[in-house]
């Protein structure tokens, strides 16, 4: 069904609740209390509540396909957290400060410069200079 389907569902629901509820004043009229007429409107409500619930579930149901489809799209194009910035399949094991790369210990051997980079462990977070952490530039 279409969502615009089940929300007129929902307001048909909630007529027909309406309507078991118009029932209730006539139940505890002026004669007493009449337990068919209590009891016709409740059944009236109870399938006007029922109807509710079951549009509702149907459109979450719905909104939930819908979202998953739009989260595998998604995650299509953007790489694992946490993954190797060259490789994007293994576990990072050490990070190059120079160029910012969070680099497997495949993708190391490839990477390795002795003069320009710089090496911590990928469990870590560097530092930032130590200018830069006090205030001044």
């Amino acid at each position: 069904m279409s969502r615009k389907a089940l929300n007129w569902t929902v307001g048909l629901g909630i007529l027909i609740c309406l309507v078991g509820l118009l029932f209730l004043p006539s139940a505890f009229g002026q004669g007493g209390r009449d337990d068919g007429l209590l009891g016709a409107g409740g059944a009236i409500l109870g399938v006007g509540s029922l109807i509710i619930s079951v549009a509702m579930y149907f459109k979450a149901s719905a909104m939930r396909s819908e979202l998953s489809q739009q989260s595998q799209t998604a995650q299509a194009g953007r790489r694992t957290k946490g993954g190797c910035d060259i490789c994007h399949e293994a576990n990072p094991v050490i990070q190059c400060t120079m160029h910012k790369q969070s680099l497997c210990s495949t993708c190391l051997a490839d990477h390795y410069e002795s003069r320009a980079c710089v090496y911590v462990p990928s469990v870590r977070k560097p530092r930032l200079a130590r200018s830069v952490s006090a205030g001044r530039v």
